[in-house]
């Protein structure tokens, strides 16, 4: 999954993100990879680690975690495992 994680960031770059948005996603996206492997990551695994998030960090963290993994999974195509994050 490093690689599409990868791919991704390259993505990023390409449409103009400042490179510390890049380095905030890259470290992000590494992260919640060793939570579970992101291409197996569902519904349920989404809403788990939001509920594991609001328990150990502010509520604008939170909604920086919500926008994080939304843009990464709508990017990745799997939008479904996403839709319900109001970001």
């Amino acid at each position: 999954m490093i690689r599409i994680i990868d791919q991704f960031l390259h993505e990023l770059k390409i449409t103009g993100t400042a490179e510390k948005t890049i380095m905030d996603y890259s470290k992000f996206l590494k992260n919640i990879n060793r939570f579970k492997a992101l291409e197996k990551w569902d519904k349920t695994d989404v809403n788990k680690y939001i509920m594991e998030k609001h328990n150990e960090c502010l509520i604008e963290t939170v909604g920086i975690c919500k926008v994080r993994i939304k843009r990464f999974f709508t990017w990745a195509g799997k939008s479904e495992i996403v839709s319900h994050l109001n970001t």
